[in-house]
């Protein structure tokens, strides 16, 4: 089973003793589907002066230290530490990649945003940096999912349940458990045809934003970050 990362390293709303701007490095696993919680989670302050590509490094290691495996590929949305965030990926030999879809970091991220850096002796109110991956200009979508005509599509979550084992040759399967998403709840979906439905499930990458998406803009496109 492929084993995927997702990677935040920016400054938070925090100040060290002598007023200096706070970093963190947030890791964590990507759930498959079907699996709600109680996947890998890491954190690491990190000190203004000590911020680069050799500290994130180091950092990534002891998480693959305490998890005892060794993530496939690394996600990360914050295109502003494109640079240093493959840098460190790549002295390690781990594929970084740019995505929108790191929604299990951002849940967490937003959660951290709310309730645990309030609470911190040095909190600075007003200067959260922003969870949410820039929008892109639309790309062509892949070959796989051209066609004449093109259908809009509602199923409930429980349809999902074994998407882990549909016949999919491309893309991955997609967590709606942990986006708090189950049972009886409705799920858009854009597809060709309705029984490519679940086909659009991988490719889209984080479907339920992205569809949303398409249908409030008028634009059905792919391009960075649906697909990493």
């Amino acid at each position: 089973m492929t084993t995927i990362w997702e990677l935040d390293f920016y400054s938070r709303p925090l100040v060290d003793e002598n007023g200096k701007k706070l970093w963190e490095v947030l890791i964590c696993e990507t759930p498959a589907a079907g699996v709600a919680e109680g996947f890998f989670q890491y954190s690491e302050y990190c000190a203004n002066s000590s911020v680069n590509s050799i500290w994130l490094g180091q950092a990534i290691e002891k998480a693959i230290a305490a998890s005892g495996q060794t993530p496939d590929r690394i996600r990360f949305f914050r295109q502003s530490m494109n640079n240093m965030i493959t840098k460190a990926c790549g002295d390690l030999g781990i594929p970084a990649l740019p995505s929108r879809r790191t929604f299990a970091l951002s849940t967490w991220l937003q959660e951290r945003i709310e309730s645990i850096y309030p609470a911190h002796p040095n909190y600075q109110a007003g200067s959260n940096a922003s969870v949410v991956f820039p929008k892109t200009p639309p790309q062509p979508l892949p070959d796989a999912l051209r066609g004449q005509k093109w259908q809009f599509v509602s199923l409930e979550a429980s349809t999902f349940a074994e998407m882990g084992e549909w016949p999919i040759a491309f893309g991955e399967s997609f967590s709606l458990e942990a986006m708090g998403v189950m049972g009886e709840a409705v799920v858009p979906l854009v597809s060709r045809f309705l029984e490519m439905a679940a086909h659009a499930v991988p490719v889209a990458q984080g479907f339920v934003e992205w569809a949303v998406t398409a249908l409030c803009d008028g634009v059905l496109g792919a391009g960075l970050g649906l697909v990493a």
